[in-house]
């Protein structure tokens, strides 16, 4: 078999050719088509790890943001219970302290109306005390207790210690008149006795007898600058007096063991 060599060449030539045409217009866009498709699913496939690593790290960040909130928020309770312990037991006490003004202003207002009753019946009972004996020494005063009063009197008159001597003595100069008030009325002799005791301390020029009832069997000598006295009612004044400081110190003593006695 004979072989056309110039057959065999275009043959080759012609594959050759085609080759190139192949490789030209097809193995080349395909190649190249490959080779961006798997560019870009390269591409993709980093794109979606970044985005597979942004959502782990929101994912982290999220649940970092749940413990946060979760932790904050037992610690928010914990400070609302807390507080609110607080302002119960503040509550608490300030009622505590409210109930027990009011118990003490409760109890104030009762001590006072208790120390009002208790002072107005001492006021009273004291007042009827020493009515009932100025209405008793006055009735029992007679002629023999007027002689004692008057002899007490001129006792009293001659008894005066100097610094008091001096005083009256002083007085009885420098008056233009002296006033003798009686609870009784005083007979001539008795008047002449207390004027002579008087005489005998200084001179005077004048004496005006007078009659007090309220004296209550007793006699007053009354000189510009000086008073001398002896009666019963000075001694009823004392015993007022004294029936009113010792009712006193009863009402005050009642009154301030009236709340711990509650």
């Amino acid at each position: 078999m004979l072989i056309d060599y110039r057959i065999v060449v275009v043959q080759i030539i012609n594959f050759l050719i085609l080759v190139w045409l192949l490789q030209r217009f097809l193995y080349g866009p395909i190649t190249r088509a490959m080779e961006e498709r798997k560019k870009t699913i390269l591409d993709q496939l980093e794109r979606a790890e970044q985005r597979e690593t942004l959502a782990q790290q929101e994912t982290q960040r999220l649940q970092q943001m749940q413990q946060d909130f979760a932790a904050h928020r037992e610690q928010r309770i914990a400070e609302l219970r807390s507080q609110l312990e607080d302002e119960r037991l503040t509550l608490l006490e300030r009622t505590k302290d409210e109930v027990a003004a009011a118990r003490d202003r409760w109890y104030r207002g009762i001590a006072q109306e208790k120390a009002t009753v208790l002072r107005t019946c001492q006021q009273q009972t004291t007042y009827q005390v020493t009515q009932t004996l100025r209405q008793v020494l006055t009735e029992l005063a007679d002629a023999s207790l007027e002689h004692q009063i008057v002899n007490r009197f001129l006792a009293r008159l001659a008894q005066l210690p100097e610094v008091e001597r001096t005083k009256l003595r002083t007085a009885l100069t420098d008056a233009a008149s002296v006033q003798l008030y009686s609870s009784f009325p005083l007979s001539a002799v008795t008047e002449q006795a207390i004027t002579e005791a008087l005489h005998t301390i200084g001179p005077f020029s004048h004496i005006q007898y007078d009659i007090n009832p309220a004296l209550v069997c007793g006699l007053e000598l009354n000189v510009p600058g000086y008073c001398l006295d002896w009666n019963l009612a000075r001694y009823l004044e004392t015993l007022e007096q004294n029936l009113t400081q010792m009712l006193d110190r009863q009402v005050d003593r009642q009154v301030s063991s009236g709340p711990a006695g509650q």
